[in-house]
């Protein structure tokens, strides 16, 4: 897949979003082959690095991305009249860098600033590709945060702006489920078009660690209680809140807040912290990737804050980090919100009203007093972080672009759209045709050993899709659970009578008649497999499929009731070798092929040949 990605933050950024989408970017490229280019602009931040050519748009690589540094102003961002002078020179030159880069399959666009979705957009016409709308943030609701400007017609332009990107997107991502709902409810987003994907951090480069270390040491956060807030120090934390919160544990010497990091509030918060005597608060630089682990071993808590009115339309990234690495932390967020969310699934944090100073000082001081319940939260968040790793995360980001290029080029149009047609008639006669046996069935299952007459298992569908698949019961109750998901084997004890007969006539693939129906399958393709299913190597060790080369590549078709693997290959056969066969239909798949292999398929029924070990035609 070729994928280009639009957005003025990226590598050497310190920013969040520059951080996870040079991370997304240079995984698509090492774990998942593709080839990824991103438009970004000059980063003040990091900045200019050594960039190739001259002109508006200037080429360079690192770690297998092309990166196309569209020029424009760096002008300081204290001012809204700056901001905007970046966000608009970088975009007409982004829009240029557009013509620069490769036709790709897939383009996506972030939203800074929350007009480069119309430059993806210019490419996407030019490339005939795909387009996906990745929400890091919402406008206009973000832009009211803006202190020294407001007007009604910028933030109408930008809602109408962000309402015509939603509109021609192919598939949009949201951070969570509330922005999902926000998304859904305020910009007119289609519900099948959002994917829920969250952001990260890495849980092998940030890991659990000695409070004393060499950052705590140098920093003079050895001894005493630190509570820190690290990330953005921007206009959506409320940071003023932990100032307040500060004055009012004024009677606590041993107590030491840091604030890490840059952003547009950290001048008037120093100004205030001083002008307020506050000496317990420090404020220190953004720390570099490597240097996290340390940094963030400094804390005995974190804060976690957001503006109230903004959940769904922000996601704090820097909570990710704070899982990671184990440590417990105070949320001052809204209850309808991601972070309140992750904090009572996990049991990782205490959760305050937003704005309260009270009611966070009052949770510090609980954390301080309480070494078993800030040891239980931390215990808890690091296994949280782990759900939310940076291969998870990206793996879920590579599942939807698979999707997309699916639905794109899964093969000509029309010859989609028949066999699609010929899954719903025939599945359809067929539900309709053999309800009778569908009795006859369930009561001889009945009858057999009194269990379930269903099975319902789930299975891995197109592009990666998870969706429960149904049959016949043939084998004991509770053999997953009993025995794990394995193969089926010659005289498999686990297989019962009715089961065998079953088996050998298909038939226990009766209910897969209603999958194919829904559109979960096909009646020619790959066999629907569980995420879980292993095979065993020769030295006898368990791999998961999905460690196996390439075999994601099944994910690109619907899978089947029957294929060319059912049929022609041995049923002992050693999954990776019978996904040869997987690999050479979904190469040669055609309608008529299909047809051939649904013939095929109804004469070894007749035949009752499914189960035999060679040759089944």
């Amino acid at each position: 897949m070729r994928i280009c990605f639009f957005n003025r933050s990226y590598w050497p950024d310190f920013g969040a979003t520059g951080q996870l989408l040079t991370e997304l970017a240079e995984d698509l490229v090492a774990r998942h082959g593709c080839q990824v280019s991103v438009v970004c602009g000059l980063s003040p931040g990091g900045g200019r690095p050594a960039a190739g050519g001259r002109g508006l748009v200037r080429r360079e690589w690192r770690n297998g991305v092309e990166i196309l540094r569209a020029a424009g102003t760096t002008l300081p961002t204290g001012r809204f009249a700056a901001r905007a002078c970046n966000y608009l020179t970088y975009f007409f030159s982004a829009c240029l860098a557009g013509y620069r880069v490769h036709p790709p399959d897939i383009v996506v666009a972030l939203t800074d600033p929350p007009i480069i979705g119309l430059a993806g957009l210019w490419t996407v016409r030019r490339a005939r590709a795909r387009f996906v709308f990745l929400c890091q943030d919402v406008f206009p609701e973000v832009a009211r945060l803006l202190e020294d400007f407001q007007s009604g017609a910028v933030n109408a332009a930008l809602q109408r702006v962000s309402r015509f990107i939603i509109r021609r997107s192919d598939r949009i991502i949201a951070l969570g489920e509330t922005m999902r709902d926000r998304l859904i409810v305020t910009k007119g987003a289609d519900p099948e078009k959002v994917s829920v994907i969250h952001n990260w951090s890495d849980c092998a480069a940030i890991v659990p660690a000695d409070k004393r270390n060499p950052f705590s040491l140098a920093n003079g956060l050895a001894e005493p209680f630190v509570v820190m807030h690290s990330g953005n120090v921007g206009l959506s934390q409320n940071l003023d809140t932990l100032l307040d919160a500060v004055a009012a544990l004024r009677g606590q010497p041993d107590i030491a807040v840091a604030i890490v990091g840059d952003g547009a509030k950290r001048a008037a918060l120093e100004r205030r912290a001083r002008a307020e005597g506050l000496a317990n608060v420090r404020f220190l630089p953004y720390q570099p990737r490597g240097g996290l682990t340390q940094s963030f071993a400094s804390a005995d808590v974190f804060v976690v804050s957001l503006t109230r009115g903004l959940a769904g339309y922000i996601v704090p990234s820097k909570l990710y980090g704070i899982l990671a690495a184990g440590r417990p932390y105070v949320a001052a967020v809204e209850a309808p919100s991601e972070v309140a969310t992750i904090t009572t699934t996990y049991d990782c944090g205490l959760l305050v009203t937003p704005g309260d100073p009270d009611a966070l000082a009052a949770a510090i001081l609980r954390l301080k007093g309480d070494p078993d319940l800030a040891r239980r939260l931390g215990v808890n968040a690091r296994r949280a972080a782990l759900d939310f790793d940076r291969p998870l995360q990206v793996e879920k980001y590579a599942r939807v672009f698979r999707e997309l290029i699916t639905e794109a080029g899964g093969g000509p149009g029309r010859a989609r759209r028949l066999k699609r047609a010929f899954d719903v008639a025939l599945s359809g006669l067929g539900l309709v045709g053999s309800l009778p046996l569908w009795a006859l069935i369930a009561l001889l299952i009945k009858l057999g050993d009194g269990g379930p007459v269903f099975y319902g298992q789930e299975r891995v569908g197109l592009g990666g899709r998870r969706f429960r698949g149904w049959k016949f019961r043939s084998m004991v109750p509770d053999s997953d659970r009993r025995f794990g998901p394995l193969q089926a084997a010659e005289d498999d004890a686990r297989i019962t009578r009715v089961g065998r007969l079953l088996r050998a006539t298909a038939m226990d693939e009766l209910p897969q008649l209603w999958n194919i129906f829904v559109g979960d399958m096909s009646f020619v393709g790959p066999r629907a497999l569980a995420p879980a299913e292993i095979e065993v190597e020769g030295s006898g060790l368990a791999v998961p499929l999905e460690k196996v080369p390439g075999y994601e590549v099944r994910h690109r078709v619907r899978p089947g009731l029957t294929g060319v693997a059912q049929i022609y290959a041995r049923r002992d056969l050693p999954r990776r070798q019978k996904f040869r066969f997987d690999l050479l239909y979904i190469k040669k798949q055609t309608f008529w092929l299909d047809l051939r292999l649904v013939a095929l398929s109804f004469w070894i029924t007749l035949r009752g040949r499914w189960e035999a070990r060679g040759r089944k035609v």
